[in-house]
């Protein structure tokens, strides 16, 4: 293991220097040497931020914008549901109606029939007495 050299340059600059010291003195003074050009300051740290908040915000505006307007065209399908559903109920009682309707007409229907053949059936024995009639010889 190497001991620490007393003598060696840098020991000798930071000998008077504190944690504190080598903090700020990284961010803001670059070493020379260094090219890799990244150095984040409280400023660019703020800058960047507030942008990343800016673009939250607005993300977050959208979001809401776009649920008081689904909030308000569900309100509008429940008032049409519920407009679509009275109108069905009154489309039931008049189906009702005129199912009843329908029976009774089927019932006269029924009966108009069968007077029809009863009154068939008494043309026919009519028109078999009028013909036994002409049939037969008159009476002498």
């Amino acid at each position: 293991m190497p001991k620490p050299n007393a003598q060696t340059p840098q020991a000798g600059a930071d000998a008077g220097r504190t944690r504190v010291d080598d903090r700020r003195s990284r961010t803001r003074v670059r070493p020379s040497g260094a090219t890799d050009g990244i150095t984040i300051t409280r400023w660019s740290l703020a800058l960047s931020l507030t942008i990343a908040l800016s673009v939250v915000t607005a993300a977050f505006t959208l979001v809401w914008n776009q649920t008081e307007e689904l909030g308000e065209t569900q309100v509008q399908l429940v008032a049409i549901v519920a407009s679509l559903d009275a109108r069905m109920t009154g489309v039931e009682t008049r189906m009702t109606g005129l199912e009843t309707r329908m029976t009774g007409l089927e019932t006269r229907v029924a009966g108009l029939e069968s007077e029809v053949r009863d009154m068939r059936e008494e043309i026919r024995e009519l028109a078999d007495l009028i013909r036994d009639r002409e049939l037969r010889p008159p009476a002498q």
